[in-house]
């Protein structure tokens, strides 16, 4: 239930709806249903959006219109580059993961190895409209030097797209729009930590002492092994 400061902070700007508790997937969702909350949503996100969910705000759109007096126009899906602008962040804080591969002598690797790397993976097709999600993870790999893979999970059968950049031109690709477009989930700290290791890489000297150092403590903390959060950059979110 890492988010829910974030959770908070969406319901506060949308000024409307409800923070539901899945304690057991030791989660939590924002639920919106009033008409004045859908309304400012729509507001929010229509001529936004990139991939298939589209049809899913089409279809609220078409219900807002028809039930309570509305005229709102279904604005087509955004194709500008993806460098222009903040989705590809808010896609990242939803499937997106920072992480830092540290292979360790000792662990009988012949030489060692330290890392970082954005991954990025997204189901092959929309459940609803089956349509492909090909498109826009093409477009993600292209603006990020790496290539466009998928996998098959084995317990579900399942398929996915998968993108993982890691090379220096990625790294300093991945930099300069998180900088430019920051993270609003906790994954805002996995970055800040992450990137601390990306410009030893940048820089050649994460084999050094200090950087061997500094790679195992980050990687110690980061994402599940996350203890410390710090909020401050949600005063950053507005609507």
């Amino acid at each position: 239930m890492k988010n829910e400061p974030l959770a908070k902070k969406l319901l506060e700007l949308v000024g409307s709806g409800f923070i539901r508790y899945k304690l057991q997937d030791k989660a939590c969702v924002l639920v919106v249903s009033s008409v004045v909350g859908l309304k400012k949503i729509v507001n929010l996100i229509n001529g936004e959006l990139r991939t298939p969910k589209i049809h899913q705000l089409y279809t609220l759109i078409d219900w807002l219109n028809k039930n309570h007096s509305t005229n709102i126009t279904k604005l087509s899906i955004k194709n500008s580059p993806l460098y222009q602008d903040s989705w590809l962040s808010g896609f990242t804080d939803s499937d997106g993961s920072f992480s830092i591969v540290y292979t360790k002598l000792e662990n009988g690797a012949k030489k060692r190895k330290i890392a970082c790397r954005l991954r990025i993976e997204q189901r092959i097709s929309d459940p609803i409209t089956k349509e492909s999600y090909e498109p826009v993870l093409t477009n993600i790999a292209n603006f990020l030097n790496c290539s466009l893979l998928t996998r098959s999970q084995k317990s579900t059968g399942n398929n996915y797209y998968t993108l993982a950049a890691s090379s220096q031109k990625s790294l300093n690709i991945i930099v300069d729009y998180f900088e430019k477009f920051p993270l609003f989930s906790s994954k805002y700290l996995d970055y800040k930590d992450w990137k601390k290791i990306v410009e030893l890489i940048l820089e050649n000297k994460h084999y050094t002492k200090q950087g061997i150092s500094l790679t195992n403590s980050v990687k110690n903390r980061m994402n599940r092994l996350r203890t410390y959060f710090n909020w401050d950059h949600l005063n950053n979110l507005e609507a």
